[in-house]
């Protein structure tokens, strides 16, 4: 049983797919499923169940995790621990810049950033708001030390297949759902599921997430608005028979169920990504000692 065996399945259980693991870990889809298959032999049991709808984890999966998770979070920061006690880090990082394309970051950085500052007060830290679409121009030019992204999956890969993916290490903090917010006063409000006819026949608005080409018949280009601004869409969910499209946990963290209600979307199977992006050159102990402290809080 290997490390990377183990984080295969891990990552697994939240793609439900061999081809994005093979992806996100830029593997072959053979080289993936001899792992696993080589895991599945040495333990005597099966692991993966396979259906039309991809892979799905059996419950001796489950149980290995529960068990391997833990050790692997413990592993990790071990491993940085170690590091930052074999180098004098404070001296050798001055500057942390930290480029976001995330709402529900940009939520816990005040607080990451205090708790940081106080264990590394000469460290400065700046951290700049940008679009999604500079995100990964930015660390293939080093231009900054760690970016925090909400994103579609779809267009998360797409990146990486055209940028060299060499450049790029990540860590996905939390593998979201896409869900439309309404208004509790919305007529939608009664409705469990938002067919796709609501949201051609009414404005709607995107939040933290890239326009989305296979729903809303192409019609991405319609949109209202497609912004960060937060009180903006609240103003035109109150305001307004609006549907707003966003990730979950941005929608549970950002609005209240008073006023406000998520829906499940018709044949929406979208995954969203909230996700750390660094350089490939291997970041400094101290920069990912402050992305766990933004992952630990969120």
């Amino acid at each position: 049983m290997r490390l990377e065996q183990l984080r295969y399945l891990s990552d697994i259980q939240h793609t439900n797919s061999i081809s994005k693991t093979a992806n996100r870990f830029f593997l072959s889809q053979q080289s993936l499923s001899n792992n696993i298959r080589q895991l599945e032999k040495e333990l005597n049991v099966v692991l993966l169940e396979r259906s039309p709808f991809g892979v799905n984890l059996t419950k001796e999966a489950r149980d290995l995790l529960a068990l391997s998770d833990p050790f692997l979070k413990q592993y990790d920061e071990l491993q940085n621990q170690f590091a930052l006690q074999q180098e004098n880090t404070e001296e050798n990082v001055k500057h942390i810049r930290i480029y976001c394309s995330s709402v529900l970051a940009t939520l816990v950085l005040p607080k990451a950033i205090a708790i940081f500052s106080k264990k590394y007060p000469k460290t400065r830290v700046s951290v700049k708001e940008i679009s999604y679409k500079d995100i990964f121009p930015s660390i293939e030019k080093n231009i900054c030390d760690v970016a925090f992204l909400s994103i579609n999956e779809e267009y998360f890969l797409e990146q990486l297949n055209t940028y060299d993916a060499s450049k790029f290490h990540y860590n996905i903090m939390i593998t979201d759902r896409l869900v439309a917010c309404i208004s509790a006063q919305s007529p939608l409000a009664q409705k469990e599921i938002i067919e796709q006819s609501d949201i051609v026949t009414r404005p709607f608005t995107y939040l933290n997430i890239v326009p989305l080409k296979k729903n809303n018949a192409n019609n991405s280009n319609l949109a209202l608005y497609n912004s960060h601004n937060i009180e903006f869409h609240r103003r035109a969910l109150r305001e307004m028979d609006v549907i707003s499209l966003m990730p979950r946990y941005v929608y549970s963290n950002l609005f209240d169920n008073k006023h406000y209600v998520s829906k499940f979307l018709e044949g929406a199977q979208q995954t969203i990504y909230h996700t750390t992006i660094y350089p490939s050159n291997t970041p400094s102990p101290i920069v990912k000692e402050l992305v766990n402290i933004v992952t630990a809080l969120i």
